[in-house]
């Protein structure tokens, strides 16, 4: 049984966001990504910045002769970071290296399929509200055509 096209492209997904490293030139280093878990369980010693990945929702917007149909997966990344000093410009850097891991020119390409990455618009918390947490929410779809 072949993997569905959806986990493939979430998988690819999961794969640029591991990159977000220091080491290859981003600002953050990534504590940790999450994907399994409905939620992440964040205890005061939770190294962060931990990434969260959830479903939001998929829908098929067309279907074409063939049987091929064309999808979206909407997934939610949640980001946390640690409050304190700098976390404004900690916040914005994260930011910064979300969209840089999400748009690097280079389309995410599967058995000739090629997905197509749109971002909606992200929602941060103010750094200066005295929690001990920080994060973003970044809603990402993924389109692409899938065959019967």
């Amino acid at each position: 049984m072949s993997t569905p096209k959806s986990t493939q492209v979430v998988a690819k997904l999961l794969e640029r966001l591991a990159a977000i490293g220091t080491a290859n030139g981003y600002h953050t280093d990534i504590a940790a990504i999450e994907s399994e878990r409905p939620q992440v369980d964040i205890r005061p010693n939770t190294a962060l910045p931990v990434l969260h990945l959830r479903n939001a929702e998929n829908a098929i917007t067309s279907v074409v002769a063939g049987g091929a149909r064309t999808e979206q997966r909407t997934l939610q990344i949640d980001a946390y970071l640690a409050a304190g000093e700098g976390a404004r410009a900690r916040q914005d850097a994260l930011l910064d290296d979300l969209y840089r891991a999400l748009y690097t020119g280079e389309k995410i390409k599967l058995d000739r399929l090629a997905v197509e990455i749109t971002t909606g618009t992200a929602a941060l918390d103010d750094a200066d509200l005295g929690s001990r947490i920080v994060p973003i929410y970044l809603p990402v779809t993924l389109t692409y055509t899938s065959e019967r």
